[in-house]
């Protein structure tokens, strides 16, 4: 398909402006107006909402109010405990080496019957950058990134690191996001 020769446009450079152009008062009043007319807008609808609506700002009303939050979010890494009470980790190292920050630290330990266990896991929450290497390199869907997005600062750098106890969640309360990690990081989507 031939391509249409486009007209060229000139620019026309020196242009001189008139005075009236030069003080910007047109543009000055016409930017005031818009301003304004947003202002008034927003409050008129602050005060009498939309007919079936609560109100027409998008401000939440934290902590009464708590965001729901959407399934790439990636919040505070958890361990996903099994019905039993333990942990589905079975200690391979792999969050651990791919770790960017090196914010996680395995001691890992062999049962009788030769599984491994992570005989301390801790994790150093002022080192995670939350980029989610962790949960997407885990083969047992043992790590994931929760929906947790409070007390994720804290004044003294000890109340960051937490153990193993303290991250395990269980299963069915990580149910939305282990289907979300299986549907984005299953084998057949490669």
């Amino acid at each position: 398909m031939p391509i249409e020769p486009q007209k060229i446009k000139k620019v026309r450079r020196n242009l001189e402006l008139t005075l009236w152009e030069k003080l910007y008062i047109f543009e000055v009043i016409r930017g005031l107006f818009i301003t304004t007319r947003h202002l008034v807008v927003n409050l008129i609808g602050f005060v009498v909402p939309p007919a079936g609506k609560k109100r027409s700002i998008p401000t939440i009303y934290y902590p009464e109010e708590k965001r729901v939050m959407f399934d790439a979010y990636r919040g505070r890494p958890v361990l996903v405990a099994q019905e039993n009470g333990s942990e589905k980790c079975v200690a391979c190292g792999l969050c651990e080496k791919i770790c960017p920050g090196r914010a996680i630290t395995i001691v890992a330990r062999e049962k009788e019957n030769g599984d491994r266990f992570p005989l301390q896991f801790t994790l150093d929450m002022t080192r995670c950058v939350y980029c989610g290497y962790c949960e997407e390199v885990c083969p047992k869907e043992a790590i994931v990134m929760s929906r947790e997005y409070e007390n994720l600062a804290a004044y003294n750098r000890a109340e960051m690191i937490f153990s193993k106890e303290s991250l395990l969640r269980p299963e069915k309360d990580l149910r939305e996001r282990l289907e979300y990690v299986r549907r984005i990081y299953s084998k057949c989507n490669y």
